[in-house]
């Protein structure tokens, strides 16, 4: 059944104020965000958790394991293929030097960790993925194919511009990236758990690269294949 315009209208509302909640000069945007995300779909719904895929996956074991496959081959994938590819296609390197802070210093990664899981994985797939693509489908009119593409594109372009840090490279990067987590998402039933452990694993996998400065090896491997 079709929202009524002022349900889609609702709609707007939330995710102005979630998506500019991520626009805040803050070390806890993403926190902030996704509290207006729950507070949201639980005023919009009647099961926030399902509504948002947190709820209990069938297998949590099969869960953990696809999850963390999935991580680790998105970050093997971006880093020998994809931005070799996109930094020879738009001349320009991926800025990561906000990372820099991480090289050769275990301490700051032990306590980047927890920040990784719980803003990334868990705030950013909230926020991006479980928000946006449902309240987006509701203000499209409802839940439809045309309307689930449209979410999808949305939500993996604001994904990529608040990531805009990272130049313009780094927002082509991660919009596909995000594109890749959004047709996950849809396509696993709404469930975010496995979203969750993939960006978790990939993210964790990312900042490791960085600590050991093994990233600048796969950047030269894969520039020599595809660069």
């Amino acid at each position: 059944m079709s929202a009524s315009p002022i349900v889609r209208l609702r709609q707007l509302v939330w995710i102005v104020l979630a998506v500019g909640a991520v626009g805040l000069d803050s070390d806890y945007v993403i926190f902030i965000a996704a509290l207006v995300a729950i507070v949201a779909v639980a005023i919009e719904t009647r099961a926030p958790i399902r509504a948002l895929g947190l709820s209990r996956p069938r297998s949590i074991a099969r869960t953990i394991a696809v999850g963390v496959a999935l991580g680790i081959v998105l970050l093997a994938f971006s880093k020998l293929m994809l931005t070799p590819i996109v930094e020879r296609l738009t001349g320009i390197p991926r800025d990561l030097s906000a990372f820099d802070f991480l090289r050769g210093d275990p301490a700051a990664f032990v306590k980047l960790l927890p920040l990784i899981w719980l803003s990334a994985a868990l705030g950013e797939e909230i926020v991006f993925r479980g928000f946006l693509i449902g309240r987006l489908e509701t203000a499209f009119g409802g839940a439809s194919r045309l309307a689930t593409g449209a979410a999808v594109v949305l939500a993996t372009a604001l994904f990529a511009f608040a990531h805009a840090y990272q130049g313009p490279t780094g927002i082509l990067i991660t919009g596909i990236l995000g594109l890749v987590f959004a047709v996950l998402f849809v396509a696993t039933g709404r469930n975010l758990w496995i979203n969750v452990v993939a960006h978790g694993v990939y993210d964790t996998g990312s900042f490791l690269l960085v600590l050991t400065s093994y990233d600048r090896v796969l950047s030269a491997i894969g520039h020599r294949v595809f660069g």
